[in-house]
């Protein structure tokens, strides 16, 4: 099959995903059937905000939307990057955003850097707090230099009216570098971050002394900062969270995260008490998934692997999440690469056998790179 061919895909899932890899493979696409059945049918104001984002990085890209907005047709061009502003509105959380440039930055002709306007934190998304603890140091494991590279939340903005404003910075690289990552290490400290904007600072207290009692017994360094905003730096609409993350003895990351539901929004409020309970749930039970990454960043992982010089990439993961699968078959499609994938515990030694290791069900992914590298860099 000619690198050149369209790809056919039907469906709104994985918009971002597809095009994203059309970018770094040059390889046209069609997407179709995007929620025909649907009232309002066609692409959404945020996949519309996305596309125009994709728009300024690239250079030469074409796209052809039909009248209903049900089909789109996507031609890749060079990834430019460079210094960009843009308002992601209130309909999504920015980590939407950010996602696709962390994957396109390093590939870029120019450094990116992007401010970006919005929802920082939102329910039932991973925040620009779990990007930053999470995605950057799995970044920062396929480059040598990443000095320049770190997501800053000038304003923490909530739903529903948003104000956040966060700024991206990425380098440009030539390659990638293998990575063979297969210690997990023990957890030796939790660190957590407990937000409020336009709401009382007690409610902090409660979160943090709520999340405490539920990690009470499987680790004493537990450290929980305030994060109190005021003002233009607070966003527009009240509301609190707890964000917590857990570092092992190897530099592996893992994240919890909870936040009281958005204003107006219809149902019980979650009290800050909830709110720290469920927290440190979510970072127990991603602990217990394991692997050397967390569980969110997973897809990064394997675009990476794969994109790497052609050399054997090795990583433990959690439990493989749908999201990640469905990235492996994408990445059959675009790259022709497949994956080895190992169950974990019939890697174990018979000592291992009997620690408590958390779930049963890691898996141990290899694959070789296709060497891939950045056309775009300029060469002094």
């Amino acid at each position: 099959m000619e690198l050149s061919e369209t790809l056919n895909y039907e469906g709104c899932n994985f918009f971002r995903q597809r095009i994203v890899l059309s970018i770094l493979s040059g390889r046209p696409i069609k997407i179709s059937q995007i929620r025909p059945l649907d009232d309002e049918p066609g692409l959404r104001d945020f996949e519309m905000k996305f596309l125009k984002i994709i728009d300024q990085v690239t250079n030469g890209s074409r796209m052809e939307i039909n009248r209903t907005g049900t089909e789109i047709r996507y031609w890749p061009g060079m990834m430019q990057g460079g210094t960009f502003e843009y308002d992601c509105g209130t309909d999504r959380c920015l980590s939407y955003f950010l996602e696709p440039l962390i994957v396109l930055a390093p590939f870029a002709k120019l450094p990116m850097k992007a401010r970006l306007t919005g929802v920082t934190n939102a329910p039932e998304e991973p925040s620009v707090d779990a990007l930053r603890a999470t995605w950057l140091p799995v970044f920062s494991k396929f480059i040598l230099d990443n000095e320049a590279l770190d997501i800053m939340l000038t304003s923490r903005g909530l739903m529903p009216d948003g104000g956040g404003l966060v700024t991206f910075t990425s380098p440009i690289i030539k390659q990638l570098r293998p990575v063979q990552t297969e210690k997990v290490g023990k957890v030796c400290k939790v660190r957590g971050l407990a937000y409020v904007t336009k709401v009382s600072p007690t409610l902090a207290s409660r979160m943090i002394d709520s999340a405490k009692k539920a990690l009470q017994g499987f680790l004493s360094d537990v450290y929980i900062t305030v994060d109190q905003r005021k003002g233009i730096n607070g966003g527009n609409s009240p509301g609190y969270g707890l964000f917590l993350t857990a570092e092992t003895t190897e530099g592996v990351v893992f994240h919890g995260e909870a936040l009281s539901k958005p204003k107006g929004d219809k149902g019980d409020p979650l009290v800050p008490e909830d709110i720290g309970q469920m927290a440190a749930n979510r970072l127990l039970d991603e602990i217990n998934r394991g692997g050397c990454l967390d569980s969110s960043a997973q897809s990064l992982g394997v675009v990476f692997m794969s994109l790497g010089q052609k050399d054997v990439s090795k990583y433990l993961f959690g439990p493989l999440s749908n999201y990640c699968v469905y990235t492996l078959r994408h990445l059959r499609d675009f790259f022709d690469v497949t994956f080895k994938i190992d169950q974990w515990s019939k890697q174990q030694k018979e000592d291992e056998q009997e620690m408590r290791l958390g779930s049963k069900d890691k898996a141990l992914m290899t694959c070789v790179g296709v060497g891939y590298s950045n056309m775009n860099k300029v060469l002094l």
